[in-house]
């Protein structure tokens, strides 16, 4: 869990923040996002996803993967209300993650909100401001490329 604590800058989460317009169905684009497996397909970053948990996706399951530089990953799925809102906690090699999204129909399609949260390991943190810019532009290029590769499979 990430650490909320206002007083203290060296314990404030990087954060990162997406809205990207998807010509798919809210459902199909939650249901993509939600099953981390496919991640590997817009974000090259990762690789190696697989699931860790028993039954089909949803409340509770997880995730574990590879990020290179930060190296092995973990994801929970903590909350999961299908088709508008899931939250996604975990670590990113030693450092604390939490990714949440909403998902608002529209006039063909979906608009997906997305707010990450990360606590870097304690030797990254005086590059705060660097650590944010990259991931807010490493997010944006994600998940323009997540609504190309929904689009293309004709969702």
């Amino acid at each position: 869990m990430i650490s909320r604590d206002p007083s203290s800058s060296e314990s404030r989460p990087v954060t990162a923040r997406v809205r990207v317009f998807i010509a798919c169905m809210p459902e199909v684009v939650f249901d993509y996002f939600a099953d981390l497996r496919n991640e590997p397909q817009y974000n090259r970053q990762v690789s190696g996803i697989t699931k860790t948990s028993p039954g089909p996706v949803g409340l509770g399951t997880t995730f574990q993967g590879s990020h290179p530089g930060f190296g092995r990953v973990t994801w929970r799925l903590s909350e999961y209300e299908r088709p508008g809102h899931v939250v996604i906690e975990g670590n990113v090699g030693q450092g604390a993650y939490r990714w949440t999204s909403d998902f608002e129909a529209a006039e063909g399609g979906t608009w997906m909100t997305g707010r990450m949260e990360w606590l870097p390991p304690r030797r990254w943190r005086p590059f705060r401001r660097l650590l944010g810019a990259m991931l807010h532009w490493n997010a944006r290029r994600s998940f323009r490329q997540m609504a190309e590769v929904l689009q293309r499979g004709g969702c």
